[in-house]
């Protein structure tokens, strides 16, 4: 079996693959949580192999280390590379990519196999092109529907209300910042499809994951004109770190 360790921003998702690829346990932890456990989860401690996206800096990393050293297993920590798995990347340093970022690209890649948007809801939200050929074309970084409202009401002194709901037409702060960043955040994947179409002179997917990724999907299908296919898709960076693994074999 394999452990997949996806640490992000704000929370750490875990799975459990056994050898035929299935997924068969799973979990995620607030990084504050995962800091304060004091040994391996129990449904580690059957795993053969760790591979690791940690995008939340080195203290984290190091604590993952110390809570999976007992288990005596090898552990591996990934980074973009220029190519893995059928996906080539054509960042100008490839290795910047973001780990969690490369996984998702990857797993979307060997899932669908057509021009895709891969776009992830988070604390950020990465909106990624990926062509119909494997490539990584490029992508965007911007702050995730939560960061872009708690922007506004940590900067100006004028707003102080909590957060808001969708309305079409808002009629209060609260509801103004919410439906706005919403809105932004499916206006640039809508942005970054239309890009794809003319490049790739076909219909992107637009495969959408991470924790907000059913608000970003209903504003893409209720409130954008969305004529592209979409699909939310769980797991994505737990899925590519699996055939990264694979394809890398023991460390």
């Amino acid at each position: 079996m394999i452990l997949a360790i996806d640490a992000g921003n704000s929370r750490t998702k875990w799975g459990v693959f056994d050898a035929g690829g299935k997924l068969i346990a799973q979990g995620a932890l607030d990084n504050s949580e995962l800091q304060s456990l004091a040994q391996p989860l129990p449904a580690w401690r059957d795993c053969q192999s760790v591979v690791i996206s940690n995008v939340a800096g080195p203290a984290l990393g190091e604590n993952i280390s110390a809570l999976l050293n007992p288990l005596a297993i090898p552990m591996r920590t990934i980074t973009a590379q220029p190519v893995a798995c059928g996906v080539t990347n054509a960042y100008v340093n490839p290795e910047q990519l973001g780990s969690d970022r490369w996984a998702a690209l990857i797993a979307a890649w060997n899932l669908y196999r057509q021009p895709c948007i891969v776009a992830t809801a988070g604390t950020a939200l990465t909106v990624d092109a990926l062509s119909g050929s494997g490539v990584f074309l490029g992508g965007m970084i911007l702050p995730g529907i939560g960061l872009m409202q708690q922007s506004l009401l940590d900067s100006t002194a004028g707003i102080r209300e909590s957060m808001g709901e969708w309305q079409d037409f808002p009629t209060s702060t609260a509801n103004a910042l919410y439906t706005a960043a919403l809105t932004a955040a499916a206006g640039n994947v809508k942005g970054m499809a239309a890009r794809l179409q003319r490049h790739s002179r076909a219909e992107p997917l637009v495969v959408v994951g991470g924790g907000d990724a059913k608000l970003l999907a209903e504003c893409l299908l209720e409130t954008i004109v969305m004529t592209n296919k979409l699909v939310i898709a769980d797991n994505l960076v737990l899925q590519g770190l699996l055939l990264i693994e694979r394809e890398l074999g023991a460390p």
